[in-house]
């Protein structure tokens, strides 16, 4: 390997190292260090060429190098040739380890010290040997061993055995405790703070532990800033005080956004957050969203559980107007929520109360729901969320009502929808599905509310329909005397979709898809199928997809615009 410096419009010299493996050249490289830049220094640079050489073999394990400086000054550049002979290497013949606790035995010294066994008989290495210390040390001090100190450290070599011997010695001492955990800085009661905290006093005292309440006061929402401080200096008894600073954050927030999507066209949003309504930790978020198909009016009003992190009671109110197939929906709804995260499944138990009024063809109805209700969702991503590289998203519900319950019928309604990704290189699949079935006791759909149905088509369904297009259809009489089919939605629901995409370069990647199913009444389904492509930018807030798709029924291709995270 021929290695070369430059100095200001010529070079000073090269080097060839020879008779070493790629690991001890690079080692040698690293200790010789810059090289000279001016014709003075040169002189200084040969001379410790091969004690710093010398030094690099060492530090690798051969403790009897041969160094050969070869220098030819009559070219230019000086020419410089590295020779050597590593010899044979000092092995690691004996290990004399001991960590002393003055409590129990700690299983994760235990772990270091075998792994540290395990390496008798292989080539020493100074840096493993520096790297075992500083190993031992933050684990005595990552895990509440805050008094160990070193009692003997000794790396003992003999040159002409070429033979090592290890004597690591280690006193952890006791082992500390969490103290008194006390807050500042924040609005919010002590009991909820004591709440959001994932510690307890007596537990032992882990670096570890500290981030993991940092994180969950982060998570909370609730706060600013968040600063932990462990009080090592007041420690009484082996109790380490923990010192938590906290600022509020900002009691209101304001969202404003614009965009456009194919199925309801172009939207206005306005957001407002409370995160902090009083000092129980009672949050609201009211959202409203203009566009022509689908505005809505949504106020969420959420109140911490005995974890306020992963457990929440939450009170839904909604005001919204859609359209589904040739039906125009007005909904009110309100709902009582429990929710439950256990690890990266969100468990949701709930009453929902739905009032909706729609019209077909000059006739108005409306009907009423009592709907008691579970659902169960979980989502694995990896990935940025603007563009996860793998991810499952699976989402479940099942709601149920009785005219015993003053409902407008009886009925068990299931949905279920999942969407799966994974890539290699520049390719990428995704996969959705989505299913759904009412059990209603009559053949009949045409008496529950639309938003209870089901409908097909769409962006988020089967590309190249309109929005909410497909299902089942009645036929009614028009003025001119002539029968007109009206979709009116379907007691059944499926629909899957494959999507393979190339990546053109980090923002831009070009896409390939089919989408099919329909929904359908029992013993009545016409499958409906699409394909088409598409141009996907990779945006700040997500993919950005401008999307063709043929209807294999319909005349003309249709075209789609929609944005936002995948999972």
């Amino acid at each position: 390997m021929l290695i070369s410096t430059t100095a200001i419009g010529e070079e000073i010299m090269t080097l060839k190292i020879e008779g070493v493996t790629d690991a001890q050249r690079e080692n040698i490289r690293a200790h010789l260090g810059a090289f000279p830049e001016q014709q003075s220094q040169l002189n200084r640079f040969l001379a410790k060429m091969p004690h710093r050489s010398e030094q690099a073999l060492i530090a690798l394990g051969y403790n009897n190098a041969g160094i050969d400086l070869q220098i030819e000054r009559e070219v230019k550049p000086v020419q410089v040739t590295l020779m050597v002979t590593p010899g044979d290497p000092t092995l690691i013949t004996e290990l004399d380890l001991k960590v002393n606790i003055d409590n129990d035995k700690d299983e994760g010294f235990g772990d270091i010290l075998q792994r540290i066994r395990n390496h008798k008989g292989k080539v020493l290495n100074h840096g493993r040997y520096e790297s075992w210390k500083s190993e031992i040390h933050n684990y005595a001090r990552n895990h509440g061993y805050l008094s160990g100190k070193w009692k003997e450290t000794q790396l003992l070599i003999d040159k002409g055995q070429q033979k090592a011997r290890i004597v690591l010695h280690y006193d952890a001492g006791a082992r500390f405790r969490l103290g008194e955990i006390e807050f500042s800085g924040s609005s919010l009661s002590p009991e909820l703070l004591a709440r959001l905290s994932p510690l307890q006093e007596d537990e032992y005292y882990q670096i570890s532990q500290l981030s993991k309440l940092e994180s969950a006061l982060r998570k909370s929402g609730y706060f600013g800033e968040v600063q932990v401080v462990p009080k090592i200096n007041q420690s009484e008894d082996h109790r380490v005080p923990i010192q938590v600073n906290l600022s509020d954050a900002s009691r209101h927030s304001f969202q404003v956004g614009l965009g456009y999507v194919t199925d309801t066209g172009p939207r206005a949003q306005f957001n407002w957050q409370t995160p902090r309504v009083n000092r129980h930790g009672h949050s609201q978020q009211t959202m409203l969203r203009y566009s022509t198909v689908n505005p809505y009016l949504n106020f969420l009003y959420q109140i911490p559980g005995e974890d306020p992190n992963n457990q929440h009671y939450q009170l839904r109110l909604g005001f919204e107007k859609n359209d589904f197939g040739d039906l125009t929906s007005t909904q009110q709804h309100a709902a009582v929520v429990r929710q439950d995260i256990k690890g990266r499944w969100i468990f949701s138990s709930q009453v929902r109360w739905l009032s909706e009024q729609w019209s077909l063809d000059g006739s108005d109805f409306d009907g009423n729901y009592l709907l008691p209700g579970i659902s169960l969702s979980r989502t694995r991503r990896q990935g940025p969320v603007r563009d996860p590289s793998s991810g499952f998203l699976q989402s479940y519900q099942l709601e149920a009502t009785d005219d015993a319950l003053g409902s407008s019928g009886r009925l068990l309604r299931a949905t279920a929808f999942w969407k799966w990704l994974d890539s290699w290189g520049n390719h990428r699949l995704v996969i959705r599905g989505q299913a759904g079935a009412n059990i209603t006791g009559i053949d009949s759909s045409e008496d529950l509310a639309p938003s209870l149905r089901f409908f097909a088509g769409g962006d988020q369904s089967i590309r190249g329909f309109a929005y909410n297009s497909l299902g089942p259809t009645i036929t009614v009489d028009t003025d001119d005397d002539t029968d007109d089919q009206k979709v009116v939605g379907g007691k059944m629901l499926a629909v899957a979709s494959v999507e393979y995409q190339y990546y053109l370069n980090d923002n831009w990647r070009i896409a390939l898809f089919t989408d099919a199913g329909n929904a359908f009444n029992r013993g009545d389904f016409e499958l409906k199928q699409s394909v088409g492509t598409g141009l996907h930018w990779l945006s700040p807030v997500g993919a950005i997809r401008l999307e063709v798709a043929y209807g294999i029924d319909e005349d003309n291709p249709r075209f789609h615009i929609s944005m936002g995270a995948e999972l």
